[in-house]
């Protein structure tokens, strides 16, 4: 397949570029750390009951007023023995009809080789809040630009262009003791030419696959999304 032999391409450029490509992260971690003081950003646990914009419908599920994101509802689970803890349980799961995309633009200069787009991506559940996750980690509402949502940025890249190598895109399942048949779609885009490209330093870093796996060891630097999306890798 085409898209195999993209990744394989890859992985070849991966290893011609080893000689190249930085391995200290320590530079990385300096500037996530500063971005982590600068960002106003703070969440803190409140009353289900008190939460702006979401309801309970007639079921007991709980919704969204403007009908995007997710919802919760209820699942019953029955197990054949031996295959789970208890033969059965009861549990709330989050319910969504569209998954989301989950994209590391990449790169290849004769510097620093082959480097992929991070994003000190900010979520309210994050240790330390700021981490650094793909490129593009979006839902496809916001990727569309939908129901007045602000269009993620990068979104153009997943568009069909001579300035982009589709390395790989497969779909994942999203954790399935939380959510209800999700999967997302993974996926590695190659920028033939970067400087198209228009990168807010503010938010985005570059880095090699060495400096993302140094980072991986490190406590609550790497999102869980960029180990899956390098994994093929």
């Amino acid at each position: 397949m085409a898209e195999h032999e993209n990744l394989d391409w890859l992985r070849g450029r991966l290893r011609a570029s080893l000689h190249a490509e930085a391995n200290d992260p320590s530079e990385l971690i300096e500037w996530l750390q500063g971005r982590r003081k600068q960002v106003p950003f703070s969440a803190h646990l409140i009353a289900l009951r008190d939460v702006a914009n979401w309801r309970q419908d007639d079921d007991g599920n709980i919704y969204n007023v403007s009908g995007q994101f997710f919802r919760i509802e209820g699942v019953r689970v029955q197990s054949a023995p031996g295959l789970r803890e208890i033969a059965g349980w009861d549990q709330p799961i989050f319910t969504q009809t569209d998954g989301g995309v989950l994209a590391l633009l990449c790169r290849e200069t004769p510097d620093r080789g082959v480097e992929f787009l991070l994003q000190a991506k900010a979520d309210p559940g994050n240790i330390g809040y700021l981490q650094f996750c793909p490129t593009i980690q979006s839902t496809w509402e916001n990727i569309r630009g939908l129901k007045g949502a602000r269009r993620a940025p990068f979104a153009e890249c997943l568009d069909s262009s001579d300035n982009i190598r589709l390395i790989y895109r497969s779909k994942h399942n999203e954790e399935g003791s939380r959510f209800w048949q999700k999967s997302n779609e993974n996926m590695i885009l190659f920028v033939e030419d970067a400087s198209a490209l228009t990168v807010d330093d503010s938010t985005y870093r570059w880095a090699s696959l060495s400096q993302i796996k140094q980072m991986m060891l490190l406590d609550n630097v790497v999102g869980p999304y960029v180990r899956t999306v390098v994994a093929p890798l």
